[in-house]
């Protein structure tokens, strides 16, 4: 018992029990994370949904970013970025994440670098040239601003850098920044889910097909089953469908079948145009764009949004080649603006389109919206500060693009083309006794919570065909640019998609804002002195002022032994 009563017994036990307490503390808390952002913006924290997501990994992802090497300050930034979020990914993953950063330059040679380059193409990650200034001495560089993320026997190329080019490359890398965790979190949800969903292509009714198609297949089929669907009755059996461009008209039961698809929870999204018109149509005498009936009107205006039986004109707009003159026997050909083609460069504030670079539109024509009690519509696109709108039908003619762009005559602004429209909808045939051939079937006059997309222009969809060889270049590629334009189009389909069918919200991550705070750089000149002091000399001072007082405290306190 006087073994007990000793005091280093004492101490010894509460240590053991204090150790004991600290152990069982980290096993019961070592799958649980704590972190505390602090920044205003909350910069580093995560959607729920994708911590969820990675919280429920199977399998190990691997992730190889080749934005690496001799790289400038901006990229740097978004390099830093990128590990910072990987890391993040890591934590929450437990375990089950693992990274590397790649240098396409460090080669053995030439040859194994250019073969690594294309190899890097073929994956569908595309270089960007940056053009840098060292010394008075200019240079550009090939640099590859993606990933390679793999899982389960599967890999999936992401593009990290996709902000809005009109905003500068500061700002673009700073968008880009902000979209990371949505890009990095849903390309390893795809990966991750075994279980594709379902998208409609509807054909028929005068729809496009063949080659015009395959960018848009490329695109959705890196996420989803694409599959196209000629009767309207099998569109039960999708999770959203596609309506891309018809020109003729729908009879009243395949209206009925897509209402009802809508008032069963189906997504629907319509690119539709307000005038039939087609570039290939103008011959040298010019064509009439006429309006298109394809009674999805009626069905649109019950959901709150009509398409006008207009085109728009406006002054930020595409360039089409044009002949005008001949140099002995050979044609003189010139790029012309075409106010016609309009690059959509407007977008709201909203997960689908936010900081995405410029969409391109031909024949665009405006909507309108009207009133459906309990439906919000949110238009996503505009045009610019300059458009004008025509009434069907007009006469359009490539002697147009001989005449002068005057923004004067461009009195409109900001004309919406595209709007989300989500709420319980009501039926088109609501009070009404099913069509004919559909007497059988039980109409649901109002659906449960949906998302429907209407866009005012049908080519926003389709790829351009390379003359010279009759291939189609890729979705949202401008062929009559001088150097060949890559705009978002096939973003904004794949955005809009993961909208609509993104059941765990994991789009919200798009609306991450991250604010930059640059310095008053006049206020900076003014007080530089005294920044200088306070940043480089007052910490000295302090240190040193702190050493004399506890020189003179301990003095004073071990003064009083020797007394």
């Amino acid at each position: 018992m006087e073994f007990l009563k000793s005091k280093s017994t004492e101490y010894t036990l509460k240590f053991l029990i204090l150790l004991t307490l600290v152990i069982l503390v980290n096993l019961a808390m070592r799958h649980q994370i704590f972190r505390w952002d602090l920044t205003e913006e909350k910069r580093y924290s995560m959607n729920e949904a994708t911590i969820s997501m990675l919280q429920n990994l199977e399998e190990p992802v691997y992730v190889e970013v080749y934005l690496a090497g001799d790289i400038n300050a901006e990229f740097s930034r978004l390099q830093t970025s990128i590990k910072q979020t990987l890391e993040q990914f890591k934590t929450y993953a437990y375990g089950n994440m693992q990274y590397s950063f790649i240098n396409p330059d460090e080669a053995s040679s030439a040859n194994a670098r250019n073969e690594f380059y294309r190899y890097l193409v073929d994956k569908g990650i595309q270089p960007t040239t940056v053009f840098d200034s060292e010394e008075g001495r200019k240079s550009q560089k090939l640099i590859f601003p993606g990933a390679e993320i793999s899982y389960g026997g599967r890999s999936l190329p992401v593009i990290l850098l996709n902000g809005n080019n009109a905003a500068g490359a500061s700002q673009a890398i700073t968008q880009s920044i902000e979209n990371l965790e949505y890009e990095l979190a849903s390309t390893i949800k795809s990966l991750a889910n075994p279980d594709r969903q379902s998208v409609a292509l509807f054909q028929g009714k005068g729809v496009p097909s063949g080659d015009v198609l395959k960018g848009l297949n490329d695109a959705v089929s890196s996420k989803y089953d694409l599959i196209p669907v000629q009767n309207t009755e099998r569109l039960s059996n999708f999770d959203a469908t596609i309506f891309l461009k018809p020109t003729k008209g729908f009879n009243n039961s395949e209206l009925y079948d897509i209402d009802q698809f809508i008032m069963n929870g189906g997504k629907s999204l319509f690119f539709l145009d307000g005038l039939m018109m087609d570039v290939d149509s103008i011959k040298d005498y010019g064509a009439m764009a006429l309006p298109i009936e394809t009674g999805l009107d009626d069905l649109l205006f019950k959901y709150g949004v009509r398409v006008n039986k207009d085109v728009l004109q406006d002054v930020n707009s595409g360039n089409f080649p044009i002949v005008t003159g001949n140099l002995g026997k050979d044609p003189q050909i010139q790029l012309l603006p075409w106010p016609y083609y309009i690059i959509l460069n407007k977008y709201a504030d909203h997960p689908i389109v936010r900081n995405m670079n410029a969409v391109y539109g031909k024949f665009v024509s405006s909507i309108d919206t009207v009133t459906a009690s309990g439906i919000k519509k949110t238009p996503l696109i505009f045009t610019s500060d300059y458009t004008r709108k025509m009434k069907g039908p007009i006469h359009i003619s490539f002697e147009n693009l001989r005449e002068d762009i005057k923004p004067e005559n461009f009195n409109l602004k900001n004309v919406p083309v595209t709007y989300l429209l989500e709420g319980k909808f009501t039926s088109a045939y609501q009070n009404r006794l099913p069509p004919e051939g559909r007497e059988n079937s039980s109409t649901k006059n109002k659906s449960k919570e949906n998302s429907i997309i209407v866009a005012s222009d049908g080519d926003l969809l389709l790829s351009e065909i390379d003359r010279k060889n009759n291939q189609p270049f890729p979705l949202g590629v401008d062929p009559y640019a001088k150097h060949p334009s890559n705009f978002a189009n096939d973003q904004l389909i794949l955005n809009m998609l993961n909208y609509l069918l993104d059941e765990d919200g994991l789009i919200i991550s798009r609306n991450k804002d991250l604010k930059i705070r640059p310095l008053d750089k006049v206020k900076v000149s003014e007080d530089k002195v005294w920044l200088q002091f306070v940043n480089v000399a007052l910490p000295i001072v302090l240190i040193v002022l702190f050493g004399i007082l506890r020189y003179y405290w301990r003095k004073r306190k071990y003064s009083k032994f020797n007394g």
